[in-house]
């Protein structure tokens, strides 16, 4: 037989808020709450037990949290999955709201917080983690990263841009392809694709990492936003998120689950190497690396270029010449450039700050700010290759002045 009531497990040592929340919890339909009259930690154990077999545990957390940090590690040792929510005081230090999530909280409220919201967050943290609501069209969706050698270089730009020009790109006779497209912001501390495109910033992959989700087409379909531009994305998170809170495994099924979804997925990296990342590199069809020309940008993309092939050694890699103009005659620093990193340039992306700044700051991509300048039409060259095929190799013989 199926179970349809949610089991809640409310832990709360002052009796009158145990006794509150109860009456609240009891007007949602669909619940069964068991009221333990306890501190998490004077279950003595027991919460391990209680976590392994409820949908949801509410506890009252204490004033000096490290004893409920240990239970709740114990807890995830142990291998439950339940989520949990703390209640804690209205006082509460920010500190302490911080280390109740980093040990696997999945939201912390006030202990005065409303019905209204309780039910809300209540009926959230128990929806099913993985349910597929539609069948959907199949799809095979190809996976674009676009990496930087430093920042400043306008590797951002080129990502969303990127996304936009492979959603409309211009085909032949002046058709719009039909292309579903989206962009990940996957540098969940300093992203800023929200801003580029006027979008809130999305706690997704946030909670993905805390409440350990394997995402799945739900997630996916709930997570993805539409810019007032029309175009699909994925923004980072809010505030700083732990580099290494992600796992490897959700990676891989966020990224597959997206190509089921989309005809092109344009990732944004981290300027960082994390083990989360290897499932992007073992996946994508193709990384852009974005890069000057100036020694010390030409020996970062070396570094990086080596890092991403000593993980997958068939990864075809095209690096990008930002902030510069394509020369009439390549210069012997171009030639060198080039023979050091194993490339052809084919791609430049012309420096038009004014132009990048404008479409910045009105939160739409370039094709509806500055449709005809030199900067859109590079990028536009770049998604008119993908589209009819005529990808690079992945290395390529450097061309002679």
């Amino acid at each position: 037989m199926t179970r349809t009531e949610k089991s809640i497990v409310l832990i709360a040592q002052d009796q009158a808020l145990g006794a509150r929340i109860e009456a609240a919890l009891d007007q949602m339909p669909g619940l069964s709450v068991t009221n333990c009259d306890a501190s998490l930690t004077g279950l003595n154990g027991k919460a391990q037990g209680l976590a392994q077999s409820s949908d949801l545990i509410i506890f009252q957390a204490q004033r000096e949290a490290a004893p409920d940090l240990e239970a709740l590690r114990a807890i995830r040792a142990a291998g439950a999955q339940t989520r949990i929510l703390a209640l804690s005081d209205d006082d509460a230090p920010l500190a302490t709201v911080h280390a109740l999530m980093q040990a696997g909280v999945a939201e912390v409220l006030p202990a005065t917080v409303e019905p209204a919201e309780l039910g809300e967050v209540v009926s959230r943290l128990t929806a099913p983690r993985r349910l597929n609501l539609s069948p959907v069209e199949s799809r095979q969706g190809k996976v674009f990263a676009v990496a930087k050698s430093r920042g400043g270089i306008g590797a951002t730009t080129f990502a969303v841009n990127l996304a936009d020009k492979l959603r409309g790109a211009v085909k032949g006779h002046g058709k719009l392809a039909d292309h579903r497209a989206v962009i990940v912001d996957l540098d969940v501390q300093f992203g800023t694709v929200a801003s580029f495109l006027d979008v809130p910033p999305n706690q997704a992959l946030y909670r993905m990492a805390q409440e350990r989700i394997d995402p799945d087409a739900t997630f996916v379909d709930q997570s993805v936003k539409t810019a007032p531009c029309g175009l699909s994305v994925l923004a980072a998170p809010a505030g700083f998120m732990p580099l290494d809170a992600l796992q490897p495994a959700q990676m891989a099924a966020l990224i597959e689950h997206l190509r089921q979804r989309f005809d092109y997925v344009v990732i944004d990296l981290p300027h960082a190497m994390v083990e989360w990342v290897m499932p992007v590199l073992e996946t994508c069809d193709r990384m852009f690396l974005v890069s000057g020309t100036s020694v010390p940008c030409i020996q970062q993309a070396r570094r990086l270029i080596d890092f991403f092939r000593g993980e997958n050694v068939a990864l075809p890699i095209e690096v990008v010449i930002g902030q510069e103009k394509r020369p009439l005659i390549r210069s012997r620093h171009h030639t060198e450039a080039a023979k050091a990193l194993d490339q052809t340039f084919r791609y430049w992306l012309p420096p038009d700050r004014k132009q990048a700044e404008a479409a910045m700051d009105s939160g739409r991509p370039l094709s509806q700010t500055a449709n005809g300048s030199a900067l859109t039409k590079a990028i536009g060259k770049v998604a008119k290759d993908i589209i009819s095929g005529a990808d690079a190799p992945a290395t390529a013989t450097p061309e002679r002045s």
